[in-house]
């Protein structure tokens, strides 16, 4: 690897270079200080200019890019996020320098961790950089319009294929979102029909950018796969969102209803 080579181009990413050979002789370029020896005196590896490009909206990638300094020859990554109450949760399985956004990361900050190391497996300074200018991540405004709408009519359809049995085999479907619950539908006529409840979920596959997995009440799994029919794979995230979106009114709205009911309950026993 030269001196000052971008990390976005280099194999620097994921594995080393050969390595430089042995010299006293000290480079000087104005920038970067190179010593060609064993010394321990020789400056750490390092990263320059580290940024992250791409569109910071589920559905779309993002990629880390840099420049690698002083003898760098290859880098850890970690793609992590930042909560609201000041905690970081490390994402499962993100160590690379490209990361898909998903429906998980909206309303969160998130950020890139890259410790640069050199082919004597010294670490240098870990170096951090945030996505979307520090901003937490938000739904592109077509896709964000998209849900509204759906909130506000109560219902939309969704051509998926539900997997069935061990082996997931995937079968035609159709997901139908209401108010109250989801019914999936297959061509075969099996039917599955739920209402929403505090303990539904649905959960995102790691680096599967089509499917998605609702969990029911009773603790039952229906693994979905968007259709490839559709535009793009921020489609999964839309109807994600929309799930999670009815889900949290249907909870809200049940909660209410349950502290109305103390109340009442209260008034009543006074009089």
């Amino acid at each position: 690897m030269q001196p000052g080579t971008s990390v976005y181009e280099s194999p620097a990413l994921n594995q080393a270079d050969e390595t430089p050979p042995i010299s006293k002789t000290v480079v000087n370029d104005t920038k970067n200080i190179f010593y060609f020896d064993d010394g321990d005196d020789a400056p750490l590896p390092a990263l320059e200019n580290l940024q992250i490009s791409g569109e910071p909206y589920p559905g779309h990638e993002l990629q880390a890019c840099g420049y690698s300094i002083n003898g760098t020859t290859s880098c850890n990554f970690e793609w992590v996020c930042h909560l609201e109450d000041g905690s970081v949760n490390y994402i499962d399985g993100a160590k690379k320098p490209n990361y898909l956004v998903t429906a998980d990361d909206v309303g969160l900050c998130l950020a890139i961790e890259v410790q640069p190391l050199d082919d004597r497996n010294r670490k240098g300074e870990l170096v951090k950089v945030f996505a979307n200018d520090n901003r937490k991540i938000a739904c592109h405004p077509e896709m964000q319009s998209n849900i509204d709408k759906t909130l506000h009519t109560g219902h939309a359809s969704y051509k998926v294929s539900l997997a069935i049995g061990f082996v997931h085999i995937w079968e035609a479907a159709t997901l139908s979102i209401e108010r109250e619950g989801y019914t999936i539908k297959c061509n075969n006529d099996l039917t599955i029909t739920e209402k929403f409840s505090a303990s539904t979920a649905v959960k995102i596959p790691f680096e599967k950018p089509a499917e998605l997995v609702i969990i029911g009440s009773d603790g039952s799994e229906h693994c979905l796969r968007v259709d490839n029919e559709w535009p793009d794979i921020s489609s999964r995230d839309e109807i994600v969102l929309t799930l999670r979106s009815f889900i949290k009114t249907v909870v809200f709205f049940k909660a209410l209803q349950f502290i109305l009911s103390l109340s009442l309950q209260s008034l009543e026993d006074q009089f």
